[in-house]
């Protein structure tokens, strides 16, 4: 039995990997992430890694004048480098908040953050009443008011949040799960945006249940696409979440 996402939510993801660059050109999004403090905070949600697919390909448009190139007539990779370089991008939580945010949208009627409780209070409230998007980050989203811990991964389900707080706190979405006859996991996917050495941007990734006897999801076989030497799962094991609004509306 397979269990995905709704298709609102997967075509969010799929905008993500395929961002329109130009008329038949197509770049996968980079990494960005939303600056702590400074002026990219408070700018464009497109440059403070919280930008949707179409805000942030409107500005790939503007980029293209400003650096005099015709990205028609360009390669993938040397555009991702400009995307780079101009600071445009998507970072995990942004790329999660955006995911949910399509699927919240189809299902609520309401965008994300309508349903989600920001633990802020005086200007810090203010600042994500007027910036939402820009103050979901990781801890928000798996907050005790907005999310649960899920204890044994056998129960994983699409929709919950796989959060690695290692030096930099980290989340990917699980976007669909596969189990036998007998309802035992398999198969587990999941995309997230994250930094590499080369900030690598949108990534898929699948784990396979190899080792029945663990308790540890990161003793299982993890691999992403594309390929870059590296998987999420060098961060350690994650802890598991799962958002009320998710488990309320009672999609499974």
């Amino acid at each position: 039995m397979i269990q995905s996402l709704p298709q609102s939510a997967a075509n969010v993801i799929d905008a993500y990997w395929k961002l329109k660059a130009a008329e038949n050109t197509y770049v996968r999004c980079p990494y960005f992430r939303n600056p702590r403090s400074g002026r990219e905070r408070w700018g464009l949600a497109a440059y403070s890694g919280k930008g949707s697919p179409e805000e942030i390909e409107v500005e790939l448009k503007i980029i293209e004048k400003l650096e005099r190139k015709d990205f028609s007539k360009m390669r993938d990779t040397e555009i991702r480098d400009i995307m780079k370089k101009r600071k445009l991008g998507i970072e995990c939580s942004g790329f999660i908040a955006r995911v949910l945010d399509g699927w919240t949208r189809d299902f609520y009627k309401k965008p994300v953050y309508r349903l989600l409780k920001f633990e802020r209070s005086g200007l810090g409230f203010i600042f994500c009443k007027l910036r939402p998007y820009t103050h979901l980050d990781v801890p928000t989203l798996v907050h005790a008011k907005n999310a649960k811990e899920i204890f044994n991964f056998r129960d994983i389900m699409p929709g919950d949040i796989l959060r690695f707080n290692s030096i930099v706190d980290h989340a990917i979405l699980v976007t669909c799960t596969e189990r036998d006859a007998a309802n035992n996991l398999q198969k587990i996917c999941y995309a997230q945006s994250v930094l590499e050495e080369t900030r690598e941007g949108v990534k898929y990734g699948i784990i396979d249940i190899i080792h029945t006897n663990s308790n540890r999801l990161a003793d299982q076989r993890w691999r992403e696409e594309p390929e870059t030497g590296h998987t999420i799962q060098e961060k350690g094991e994650p802890k598991i979440f799962r958002l009320f609004i998710i488990e309320q509306a009672h999609l499974w």
